[in-house]
């Protein structure tokens, strides 16, 4: 599967002339959980943390309804406006006879939970696939850095091989540099996801009884 395009880099030219080999072997060891965010990994979302309604997880009906399986992904996907999610749940709700709306409910909120939790895998499997390539490129380019010193003190190696390989670590050190302001934003992903999640869980909720 190809990685969320929010993972990809932003194009930026940036002044990296101060950026040492020390600051890259730190960034590489400081931490070696292959998770970078500051927010705290919680590997699954519960229903006990957005709603006060009875737990969901359990419940596998969904499986079965079509019509909560076609409003799952309207209400899941970050490009429908939550305005337009409100409407769907509401119109959803409306349509269901009194009697068995809030069991039909609790089993929209369980599959919107499940389609939430595996988007939501995915997002942070790729953050920690990005923190791992930068960890390796955090490595490769100090080594870079001792070849370029040992290649400056060799008296037996042009200069235009000592600039060539000059040049080669300056452009490892500014993809790496560039990719690591990637990482706060990726990290805001699941934060989103988490917030969505939360606000269809506080709506489906309203329309319950129980």
């Amino acid at each position: 599967m190809p990685a969320p395009r929010w993972l990809l880099p932003f194009v930026g030219t940036l002044a990296l002339a101060t950026c040492s080999s020390t600051v890259l072997a730190a960034e590489a060891s400081r931490d070696q959980s292959e998770w970078p965010c500051v927010q705290h990994k919680v590997d699954r979302l519960s229903s006990a943390q957005m709603w006060d309604g009875p737990p969901v997880e359990d419940l596998t009906g969904w499986r079965e309804d079509k019509s909560i399986q076609k409003l799952v992904p309207v209400l899941t996907s970050r490009r429908v406006p939550i305005d337009d999610a409100r409407k769907a749940i509401d119109d959803f709700a409306q349509s269901l006879p009194e009697e068995q709306r809030d069991q039909k409910l609790k089993l929209l909120f369980a599959a919107v939970l499940d389609a939430t939790n595996r988007d939501r895998a995915v997002v942070m499997a790729g953050i920690e696939r990005f923190q791992r390539r930068q960890r390796e490129r955090a490595v490769a380019i100090e080594k870079q850095s001792a070849e370029l010193r040992d290649l400056r003190a060799s008296k037996d190696v042009s200069p235009a091989k000592v600039a060539e390989a000059q040049q080669a670590y300056d452009w490892a050190v500014r993809v790496f540099s560039e990719r690591q302001q990637a990482i706060p934003l990726a990290c805001e992903v699941p934060v989103l996801i988490e917030q969505r999640l939360f606000a269809i869980a506080q709506e489906i909720r309203a329309r319950m009884t129980e």
